[in-house]
């Protein structure tokens, strides 16, 4: 019985190949061509997804319904400053050099709105606000206890270190008169009315301490020919005593910002209403530079 030889490898590839082969080599060409090599429609462009996780941290805020709460009381009380502007003023309570993260903004239904600040830290109601719910948050990126929250009510045209005292009573009243400056202080049987006449009382504790612009050295009271420059009493909270820190711990008190702090005879009505305040700023450059210690 004749065995057949092995074939070799040139003779195998001599050999004819299959028909079936042919089909199977073309469908795997097929399958390997790319996508854009075969005329497919293009895939569709890619989206992109903005998703906001919200921090578990408390922020400070305040709500829309405070901030209208004080507008409407400016215009029932806008006798005592007949030519003022109001604006709001958001202020570092504990670390001012956590000034640049105040970042103010109202938190409305339909996304955030960011409420920019001017060079005194101020911005103005806008009355597109009204539209909505009274519960919106006007929000700060700082902490929760680390912003004080305040009225600014001033008569344009007056120089910088030039306030009105009018101005600063109807301030006082926006500030107490409202939730503006307290943080949930409103003893029992108080109306808001009667917080604000606080600031018509010789009860001169943190009830209406002031934030001057810039540190302050002194203030003049000026009417006519009348002048009185303040006692340092009212001057860098120098007044304090052990009940009025109590109250202040309940209080938007800015703690770090006492050299700016002061406060005012808003119940002595000898001094009438366009009374001027002149402030003496402390000038930085003037102040002596510490040496070396031996």
């Amino acid at each position: 019985m004749q065995i057949p030889s092995t074939p070799s490898f040139h003779a195998a590839r001599a050999r004819p190949r299959s028909p079936h082969l042919w089909v199977v080599a073309s469908a795997l060409v097929l399958f390997t061509v790319p996508a854009w090599a075969q005329g497919s429609s293009p895939e569709p462009p890619s989206q992109q997804i903005e998703v906001r996780a919200e921090s578990l941290v408390p922020r400070d805020a305040k709500t829309l319904g405070d901030l209208t709460e004080a507008v409407a009381l400016f215009q029932r009380l806008k006798a005592l400053a007949p030519q003022a502007e109001l604006r709001f003023r958001a202020l570092t309570r504990l670390d001012r050099s956590k000034a640049d993260r105040l970042q103010i903004q109202v938190l409305a239904p339909g996304g955030r709105i960011d409420v920019p600040l001017d060079e005194l830290s101020r911005f103005a109601f806008d009355p597109a606000w009204r539209a909505l719910p009274p519960q919106t948050l006007v929000r700060s990126k700082l902490r929760d206890g680390e912003v004080a929250w305040r009225s600014d009510v001033r008569t344009p045209g007056l120089p910088p270190n030039i306030r009105r005292l009018g101005d600063l009573r109807l301030q006082c009243k926006l500030d107490w008169g409202t939730p503006l400056a307290r943080r949930g202080l409103t003893p029992t049987g108080t109306t808001l009315s009667s917080l604000a006449s606080l600031c018509e009382t010789r009860f001169t504790g943190s009830l209406n301490s002031q934030f001057a612009d810039r540190p302050v050295l002194a203030i003049d009271l000026v009417h006519g020919q009348r002048r009185e420059r303040l006692s340092y009493f009212f001057l860098h909270g120098a007044g304090d005593n052990t009940p009025t820190r109590v109250i202040s711990s309940a209080l938007d008190w800015a703690h770090d910002l006492k050299d700016h702090m002061h406060r005012l005879p808003l119940a002595d009505k000898s001094w009438p209403d366009d009374t001027l305040l002149e402030l003496t700023f402390i000038d930085p450059s003037a102040l002596p530079l510490a040496e070396g210690l031996p």
